[in-house]
């Protein structure tokens, strides 16, 4: 959380479970299959509306897919990753992401692939991709 934080970044997460089942999840520890406290809001979705408006909603509709969304301040949706079950996510790539929307935000140049923070943007024209590729031919 403290990442997050420091960019500056709202998490909340959603589960379509009711409140008790989230207190429960949260008052049992990690090492007996809880979550544990945890520091950020856990919404409850019963009716589904918010599972569904963002297409996460298992076709089965008993559950919802692990669903990721970084939205920017004019609240466009910049990144979404839907993972199924067996897959997890990786925070590390999230939080890459967060500073590639704030680069993006700042610089106004846009992240290449393979894009970390430190490495070089690319101005968004058809002279700024050659001039990148250019530059950039070696570590591609």
């Amino acid at each position: 959380m403290d990442e997050f934080q420091k960019r500056g970044a709202q998490v909340l997460g959603v589960s379509i479970d009711d409140a008790e089942t989230h207190a429960n999840w949260r008052n049992t520890a990690i090492n007996e299959g809880g979550i544990g406290p945890v520091k950020y809001p856990l919404l409850c979705d019963e009716d589904r509306g918010m599972t569904k408006a963002y297409d996460v909603l298992h076709e089965e509709t008993t559950f919802a897919m692990r669903g990721t969304f970084l939205i920017n301040k004019e609240g466009m949706v910049m990144v979404e990753m839907v993972n199924n079950l067996p897959l997890g996510r990786n925070v590390d790539e999230i939080l890459r992401l967060l500073d590639a929307v704030d680069f993006l935000e700042t610089s106004g140049q846009v992240c290449p692939a393979g894009w970390a923070p430190g490495k070089a943007g690319m101005t968004p024209s058809a002279e700024g991709v050659a001039s990148y590729l250019a530059e950039n031919a070696d570590s591609l």
